[in-house]
């Protein structure tokens, strides 16, 4: 007799190894982690092809990690890049209207603060939904212009965003990235649209995505009232083996905002009966629950392959957080607020060190999979709302980036995600279609096959030479047109030679 009281998990052993995105918090700085991230692909891609990507063939961070995690900033990258499904360059674009239409409002005159807290929330929202508005189609939330998922109705239908006569919309093209062109429109174009008037995006789509084999993304948040040193909520668009969701009607916006409610920069969100605001008790560096979120409660018992943490800078050494602020006297909580948000900064490095001496040997997880990628010096100095500093940040990013350590951790790490994708097409039975330049392995038995010309025509068949039957001077039939040699008109000669020829053996019988 079965057992039917016993219930059963699933194998989470098998398969191949995880890849893990985590992302730090940081504020305008954010634009440091795409321009890392985006030169990982570059690598990954590299790794996996054997040559320089085109610019809209740079891999998706959708398609190469399992799970990405962040917090503040980060985990509103991660939202757009893990739910949205965001190429980098798209991502970037949107990355840089938020940033400025954020906290270029921020509440302070001669940069003193007037307001309990330095930016207005209703911007953040209307910047999150315009963005999930943008890239989300219908009730398909987070498709990113495949025709297999959107079904074969929508295309060319008269709401569809890919009808030609549609009006507004970005354009989409064809490529590896969910891409939606800004360039022949500027900010002002959008900030003024209604939302629910859109005939293509659903800015209140939910955080949740139950389609099959979708990256899993999650972000961190902190409940009010919750005391240092404790436990941040995890808002996830995935059903979790480890706890019911907080909300489950929790929308895109509403976890973007969640993640980003601290209490110096924006005031409390509610989602639902739950109410978050980031008081002091959260930390910017969330790779500690995201390993956990992957080891422990998604995929127990599965080996890491690759673990890569991306920070958003560290602050210059000599710099103290604990220095006098000249308006401290008559604010003094917002002071305190502000030396608690850059210690939260510095304390990302903390989390690093512990990362390394201590987290991941209690997960199983080897050290020489974990990747640790945070600029020096160039960026860190930079306050979280300096967006117009952006060119700054990219500046000191690429100069990082350009240093031998760095670009040989990039390598590795590439080189590990180009190893484990392979062996997932592999085990799925995906072919690639190689190029007619590059043949794959499995097609070297096969003879080659000479490319189409598409300028060849179908000409008639030789015509042979025929014998007179009689002593008469033998007729010979003019040669047959050729198509290299210009005579074009030529080729309608070789039915009426044919003609003649029968007759004039008709004639000599």
């Amino acid at each position: 007799m079965v057992d039917t009281g016993v219930v059963k998990r699933k194998d989470t052993t098998k398969g191949p190894p995880l890849r893990i995105l985590s992302l730090d918090g940081g504020g305008v700085r954010g634009y440091s982690m795409l321009i890392i991230i985006q030169e990982l692909m570059h690598r990954t891609y590299v790794e996996i092809e054997g040559k320089a990507p085109r610019r809209d063939q740079i891999p998706k961070p959708a398609d190469h990690f399992d799970l990405i995690c962040g917090t503040g900033t980060g985990g509103l990258i991660a939202i757009m890049l893990g739910r949205l499904r965001l190429d980098l360059e798209t991502c970037k674009e949107v990355y840089v209207r938020m940033t400025r239409k954020v906290f270029e409002t921020d509440k302070t005159i001669a940069g003193i603060p007037y307001r309990s807290t330095l930016f207005k929330a209703l911007k953040l929202e209307e910047a999150i939904k315009e963005c999930v508005r943008e890239h989300t189609l219908f009730e398909k939330e987070g498709n990113d212009g495949d025709k297999s998922a959107t079904g074969s109705a929508f295309p060319g239908s008269p709401i569809s965003p890919f009808s030609p006569t549609a009006r507004g919309e970005p354009r989409r093209h064809s490529s590896n990235a969910s891409v939606a062109s800004f360039s022949n429109r500027n900010p002002a174009s959008y900030q003024n649209k209604p939302y629910m008037s859109s005939r293509w995006g659903n800015p209140n789509a939910r955080l949740y995505d139950n389609r099959p084999e979708r990256t899993k993304t999650a972000v961190t948040a902190i409940y009010k009232g919750t005391r240092k040193g404790g436990m941040p909520a995890i808002l996830r668009s995935y059903d979790s083996r480890k706890e019911p969701s907080p909300e489950y009607d929790c929308k895109i916006w509403e976890a973007g905002r969640a993640t980003s409610a601290t209490g110096l920069a924006f005031k409390p969100i509610q989602i639902g009966q739950s109410v978050f605001i980031d008081e002091g008790a959260g930390q910017y560096n969330p790779a500690p629950f995201a390993l956990d979120e992957a080891t422990v409660n998604e995929w127990p018992g599965r080996d890491v392959g690759v673990f890569v943490s991306i920070g958003t800078g560290k602050r210059p050494p000599g710099s103290d957080q604990n220095q006098h602020i000249w308006y401290e006297g008559f604010l003094g909580e917002f002071a305190d607020a502000r030396r608690r948000l850059i210690a939260k900064i510095e304390g990302c490095e903390t989390t690093h060190q512990y990362m390394k001496e201590e987290h991941l040997s209690k997960r199983g997880v080897n050290i020489e999979n974990y990747y640790r990628l945070n600029v020096e010096i160039g960026v860190g100095e930079f306050g979280m709302n300096e967006w117009n500093r952006l060119a700054d940040i990219s500046t000191g990013t690429r100069r990082y980036l350009g240093k031998s350590d760095v670009q040989k951790m990039n390598i590795e790490a590439a080189v590990k995600l180009s190893k484990i994708h392979r062996a997932i097409q592999r085990a799925n039975g995906h072919m690639r279609v190689p190029s007619m330049g590059n043949r794959g392995e499995s097609y070297k038995n096969l003879p080659d096959v000479p490319e189409a010309n598409p300028l060849a025509v179908e000409l008639p068949a030789e015509v042979p030479p025929l014998t007179p039957l009689s002593g008469n001077a033998a007729w010979t039939p003019s040669p047959r047109p050729s198509y290299e040699s210009g005579h074009h008109d030529s080729l309608e000669v070789a039915p009426l030679v044919l003609s003649r020829m029968i007759l004039f053996r008709q004639s000599r019988l």
